[in-house]
């Protein structure tokens, strides 16, 4: 890819490139997910060596898609979460922009006041 195909927007990544990478992102955190579901579902079954072979298939199958609906639910979570904190950092910096704003005017108006009051005194 060249540059001007990324840097279309003064310098930023086009939104889509933005998009893409945070699809395939998301891709590969569930791939290994899943990767990580069904290898702790099999280092869980081999403790079991009682296990019959269906019998270790269906356990392994069980806790994968247990351990699955879990990663589900801690994702939703932590998305929701990440809203959330965001929202409240928002609101936070839009309120430190106005305070920071105010404090710039009420500075410019007492130096601008300062020489017009000195004139008036003299």
């Amino acid at each position: 890819m060249d540059a001007s195909a990324a840097n279309d927007s003064g310098g930023q990544p086009a939104a889509s490139v933005k998009d893409g990478l945070r699809s395939l992102d998301g891709y590969l955190y569930w791939q290994n997910e899943l990767t990580r579901a069904h290898r702790e579902a099999v280092a869980f079954c081999d403790q079991l060596t009682w296990l019959t072979t269906n019998e270790r298939q269906e356990l392994e199958r069980l806790y994968a898609g247990t351990r699955i609906e879990t990663a589900k639910a801690t994702t939703r979570h932590l998305a929701h979460r990440c809203t959330q904190l965001r929202a409240e950092y928002e609101d936070r910096y839009r309120t430190l922009r106005l305070r920071t704003f105010a404090l710039a005017l009420a500075v410019i108006a007492t130096t601008a006041a300062c020489p017009v009051l000195l004139l008036l005194r003299s």
